[in-house]
């Protein structure tokens, strides 16, 4: 729901400055009116295949899928017909697809299962670059506005590749573009899913794998080294230069990364998770990432979990929660919960390893509320009111996800309500998906920094400790309720 102070003044600056007008669109343009009006427009009939990727051309007039049929259809999405179709000449189902920035719409690229990765012609309708360095599926493509002749490739060998077109090349036992090899720092069973580069910052590079982290790079602090992929070596298969890929990264070969160049994001009950989830034949890997158009924020879907909104631009120290002094004096382990939206790191996996399991496993909280948030405690505000009788009602009714949303809204009118995000938590408690224990544990936690004498979150806080395999922690929060 958008703030509707928020919503007055942006529409005050949009009239002031003229510029204003593309970032006031991108603000106001996802209401829940709107959403409830969407709708099915035309169904966009050629492939004869799944279709896997689709593309938007800076301006949005073009629209380039991508299918296991191996072939790329560009669209006129307003028209509803095709532009042309593109013989890929891929040999496996196409998973990416992207236009080359500043060439007119006129460059684009594709990767696919074949794991190799190719550059066409719409113009002349052919491939101009195949580049088969990879070893295994290539499953994400991405570019960058102010680097109109690169581009980026995550694959399922572990790598991420960066090719210049400006520069000569050959696929030969030497690759020279392998920018970052997750087989040295994940392990050898390491592959990457997806990558995205910031657009307001094109200098970070975001990439996810098959764990439950979000890896931010700062790729001016990187480059391309030469590492040995098989090829010319009688190992022209993608298995063959996998494990070329692999052994480079065991045997040697330096792909250490500069301290402060990675920041990992992670949704802190996650990596306890990993184990559990393996048991059940669960996986948590980033299926999907994508930046905000301003840069600021960073969405990721974890697939087989939930969808995550990380905050890149605002990266804070970890703050404490403490217990009281009384039962600190008692047990002086484990009093806090580690509450920061990203972790640093050097040349290791970027996740600090303490005595303390909540400080390690709770890392990487965001706060929800990035308003300020006062401690003061009365009566509700009419609006607020309203939407919170609203949701205890549907909350009764048991559609906990209605009631989820309408207190969301009402915390958008009294933010320092602590009985909002106690409500709150007791909703996502009771729906039980997938993550939503570690949302209720984050909203007690922000009721009680508001009231610390609210019990119902003292307790709630405790429960979602215990479920969450935390005994000790929820054995203490038990102790200071009581």
């Amino acid at each position: 729901m958008t703030n509707p102070v928020k919503a007055v003044v942006a529409t005050a600056q949009r009239m002031i400055n003229a510029e204003y007008g593309k970032t006031y669109q991108r603000h106001l343009q996802v209401t829940s009116s709107l959403i409830g009006r969407l709708g099915l427009e035309k169904e966009l009939e050629g492939h004869s295949g799944c279709v896997n990727c689709l593309e938007w051309n800076s301006t949005g007039t073009l629209l380039a899928s991508g299918s296991d049929d191996l072939k790329v259809i560009v669209w006129d999405p307003l028209l509803h017909r095709q532009k042309c179709v593109v013989n890929t000449g891929h040999e496996g189902n196409i998973f990416s697809v992207k236009f080359l920035p500043n060439s007119n719409d006129a460059t684009i690229v594709s990767g696919a299962a074949d794991t190799e990765v190719k550059v066409h012609d719409l113009n002349k309708l052919e491939t101009t670059h195949t580049f088969s360095c990879h070893g295994g599926r290539v499953k994400r493509l991405a570019t960058a506005d102010n680097v109109p002749f690169m581009f980026w490739s995550a694959a399922e060998d572990g790598t991420i590749m960066q090719f210049d077109l400006r520069q000569p090349h050959r696929c030969e036992s030497v690759c020279n573009s392998v920018l970052i090899n997750l087989n040295a720092h994940l392990g050898v069973n390491a592959e990457a899913k997806c990558l995205a580069v910031n657009p307001a910052r094109p200098e970070q590079l975001a990439v996810g794998a098959n764990d439950p982290f979000i890896r931010l790079y700062d790729r001016r602090m990187l480059s391309p080294r030469p590492t040995r992929s098989g090829q010319g070596q009688g190992a022209r298969s993608s298995w063959e230069r996998h494990s070329f890929l692999i052994c480079a990264a065991v045997d040697g070969e330096d792909f250490s990364l500069p301290e402060g160049c990675a920041t990992y994001f992670v949704a802190g009950h996650l990596p306890l998770k990993q184990q559990e989830y393996s048991k059940r034949f669960r996986t948590l890997a980033a299926t999907y990432i994508t930046f905000s158009p301003d840069g600021t924020e960073l969405l990721a879907n974890l697939g087989g979990e939930q969808i995550y909104l990380f905050d890149v631009s605002h990266r804070r120290l970890p703050t404490n929660i403490d217990l009281p002094v009384s039962l600190e004096a008692a047990n002086p382990v484990a009093k806090e919960l580690t509450q920061s939206n990203g972790y640093r790191n050097g040349t290791t996996n970027g996740v600090c390893l303490t005595t303390n399991g909540v400080s390690c496993h709770l890392a990487t909280v965001q706060d929800e509320g990035k308003r300020s948030i006062s401690k003061k405690s009365g009566k509700l505000p009419a609006k607020a009111e309203l939407l919170k009788s609203q949701a205890n009602k549907v909350f009764d009714k048991l559609d906990y996800t209605l009631a989820i949303s309408l207190y969301n809204h009402a915390i958008c009118y009294a933010g320092d309500a602590a009985v909002l995000y106690a409500n709150r938590a007791a909703a996502y408690m009771k729906r039980a998906w997938d993550g939503d224990l570690y949302a209720a544990l984050r909203d007690c936690s922000t009721a009680l920094k508001l009231d610390p004498h609210h019990v119902k979150a003292h307790f709630r806080l405790a429960r979602c400790l215990y479920e969450l395999h935390w005994t000790s922690e929820a054995l203490d929060f038990l102790q200071v309720a009581s």
